[in-house]
């Protein structure tokens, strides 16, 4: 291997590296104000906090479409910003982006208020529906603001100020505590609300964070003069149209993920709470190893654009197998982890020794397909960068439902006798390799394509 290539991948891996730290620290903070909620309502009552799990079982889905929608920001922006014949367009880019954000905040919100009036219906007892329909509701209102923030976030990533939005979020993350203790125990002689205060104190952080990250974005990268909320009220329907087609598909795949898993649960529920709880207890310690992928993922959408942007189709191209290859170092230490030390992480969550026993066991599932769900989730974040996400949203759906989701069913209830959790691991580890197969197989299609075509231009100096 020449020392060029050499030098390349390890300024490369520097680059994304300075990237996925933020944007895990990032990540991690966003699940930290949910395990906040979740801890301080669950000192209220034992009914509190399952209102404040059913809600958010309704409002996180909701939310991470939302975030999907306005990622496709990201690999455009890096790509803009790496072409300096359209740097100058940059502020319009954001500019349609926050215009979605409000938009598409506020449908969610609806979509939310909808949601919660029907939990009365939904969830036996009245007491802990009206409680999740009322959290719910308070966080339907925040949802304008969670889409400005996002919108704002993944510009901020785009242009390498992933550091700014890191620093934000754990402020967010600090001031959530407080926020929630003053609308949930009745601090500072407010109303105590209980779970119904949780989702006070999140919208006040949404809307805190959004602002901030508007500050922050006005003072570094908005040219002086540049009127972008008064712009707000023309909106940029060519750049709009741009952005949804890359970031409807993105939102939907991300939805089928989501989606997937809750369909598991609820098939299980007739198997037992001691299955639930266990297939729960695994989904929760794979859901934290997923986040360092999934930072890796986001970055390279970013690097990826970036080349992209300045023309360097063969540099991209590398980005792409090189974070793949990041992915799957993470992804060995994470399966080594999980095959030893599964008893041991099994039983921080319960003393249940049924529990921990079925929960050990899926981890070994959950070993086996971190190879997979790690590639897989790369190569996804690297075609996001070549803006190809509709294919990717078509593979996503075979593969996690019809393959992963309709497997499990299968092994589980349709030979005749009534399988366990393991049945549904099992379609989880051929699920996501048959992912990781297409959507690497796309990656090189598409990569090699979109290099092939570059190369006369490059020849001939007659780069655009």
């Amino acid at each position: 291997m020449d020392t060029t290539l050499m030098n390349f991948k390890a300024q490369e891996a520097r680059a994304l590296l300075r990237l996925i730290l933020p944007i895990l620290a990032t990540q991690l903070a966003q699940v930290g104000m949910g395990t906040v909620d979740t801890l301080m309502s669950g000192y209220v009552s034992t009914r509190d906090l399952a209102a404040v799990a059913i809600g958010t079982s309704l409002w996180m889905p909701v939310w991470l479409f939302l975030a999907g929608i306005l990622v496709a920001l990201s690999p455009m922006a890096a790509k803009m910003k790496a072409a300096s014949s359209i740097q100058d367009e940059l502020p319009d880019l954001l500019r349609a982006a926050l215009w979605i954000g409000i938009v598409a905040g506020t449908l969610s919100g609806l979509v939310l208020w909808g949601m919660s009036q029907a939990l009365p219906v939904i969830v036996d007892d009245a007491r802990t529906a009206d409680i999740a329909a009322k959290y719910t509701l308070a966080i339907a209102v925040g949802m304008p603001g969670a889409g400005i923030f996002l919108a704002y976030r993944f510009y901020a990533e785009a242009l390498n100020e992933a550091s700014q939005v890191t620093r934000i979020m754990l402020t967010g993350l600090a001031a959530n505590i407080p926020l929630n203790a003053v609308f949930v125990y009745g601090w500072l002689g407010m109303p105590a609300l209980g779970g119904i205060g949780c989702g006070i104190g999140s919208t006040l952080v949404f809307a805190g964070m959004a602002a901030a990250m508007a500050i922050n974005t006005r003072r570094r990268r908005i040219p002086s003069g540049y009127s972008l909320w008064r712009r707000l009220l023309q909106p940029d329907f060519a750049r709009i149209r741009s952005i949804l087609w890359i970031g409807v598909p993105i939102g939907i795949a991300i939805f089928f993920e989501v989606t997937l898993f809750t369909a598991i649960a609820l098939f299980l529920t007739d198997l037992g709470p001691v299955v639930v709880a266990a297939h729960q207890v695994a989904l929760s310690l794979t859901s934290v190893t997923f986040m360092i992928p999934l930072s890796v993922a986001m970055a390279l959408s970013v690097r990826v654009g970036h080349w992209l942007g300045s023309n360097r189709t063969d540099l991209a191209r590398r980005t792409a197998w090189l974070g793949i290859g990041i992915n799957l170092i993470f992804a060995v230490i994470s399966a080594t982890v999980m095959v030893l030390f599964s008893y041991r992480l099994t039983s921080l969550y319960t003393p249940d020794p049924a529990v921990i026993a079925l929960a050990s066991t899926l981890m070994m599932y959950a070993a086996v397909f971190q190879i997979s769900d790690a590639t897989q989730v790369a190569a996804a974040g690297a075609l996001r960068g070549y803006h190809d996400t509709l294919v990717v949203m078509l593979i996503t759906f075979v593969t996690y439902w019809l393959v992963g989701l309709g497997l499990g069913y299968w092994l589980a209830f349709g030979r005749g006798n009534a399988g366990g959790a393991e049945d549904f691991w099992t379609g989880l580890v051929i699920g996501l390799t048959t992912a990781a197969v297409l959507l690497s197989w796309r990656l090189w299609v598409v990569s090699r394509q979109t290099d092939e075509s570059q190369r006369p231009r490059q020849a001939t100096g007659q780069l655009l």
